[in-house]
């Protein structure tokens, strides 16, 4: 009789070995916390909200503060143990928008380069020292240099938050994972449209490209 599988047996993927936080080997992510998409009274939601649309972005609204709030954690703790930090955020290189990706330009997701929108929250700033990588598209990886950058920096470790989970959030750290990183997803520092695309991307990534951690676990772990 044939043996049956893991997943035949247990009804789910095995389990993901456990990332490494190491200082001199893993980075936290930052995943387009700008003024573009990632606040109330700036960007698409501010326009929106001008136009008399704020039951679409309701949800998402009020969220952020959550989000702004344990990114500026893990940013904190992060920062006072060494940990390399890294940013992305929506940017064109062209002021009409002319190298964003098609999906970006058809839904109006432009940031021109040195425009309000294509900076990174105050609350997050980055330090000089920081690096800061403008995207056109949803991963990371597709549009920007990072999986070179990060080998080079030696890591071999994400930590990651920031906006949309089931958009730029998902499509990076699906991406990250399949180019062989351990990413531990901070979960209540991501935020969607609507909670049920927030709870199923979420879902969906855990223990099978990442591990899904509040905050205070991931803080835990650095301490």
């Amino acid at each position: 009789m044939k043996k049956p599988s893991f997943i035949e047996s247990t009804g789910r993927f095995p389990p993901m070995s456990e990332v490494r936080f190491d200082p001199a080997e893993t980075a936290l992510l930052l995943i387009d916390l700008q003024y573009l998409d990632a606040s109330a009274d700036h960007g698409l939601y501010g326009r929106m909200r001008r136009e008399g649309k704020e039951d679409l972005c309701a949800h998402f609204v009020s969220q952020l503060p959550r989000v702004v709030e344990n990114s500026k954690k893990l940013l904190e703790a992060c920062r006072a143990r060494n940990y390399r930090i890294i940013y992305t955020k929506i940017a064109s290189l062209t002021p009409d928008g002319a190298d964003l990706s098609p999906s970006y330009r058809e839904k109006g997701f432009f940031a021109p380069p040195d425009s309000l929108d294509a900076e990174v929250l105050e609350e997050l700033a980055p330090r000089p020292e920081e690096i800061v990588l403008s995207k056109t598209t949803t991963s990371a990886f597709t549009s920007t240099h990072i999986d070179q950058l990060l080998r080079h920096l030696g890591v071999r470790s994400l930590i990651c938050c920031g906006v949309h989970t089931n958009y730029c959030v998902e499509s990076t750290v699906r991406d990250a994972y399949d180019r062989g990183y351990g990413v531990a997803l901070a979960g209540d520092a991501c935020a969607s449209l609507r909670a049920d695309f927030h709870d199923m991307a979420l879902a969906v990534m855990d223990q099978v490209f990442c591990h899904v951690l509040t905050t205070e676990e991931v803080l835990e772990r650095l301490g």
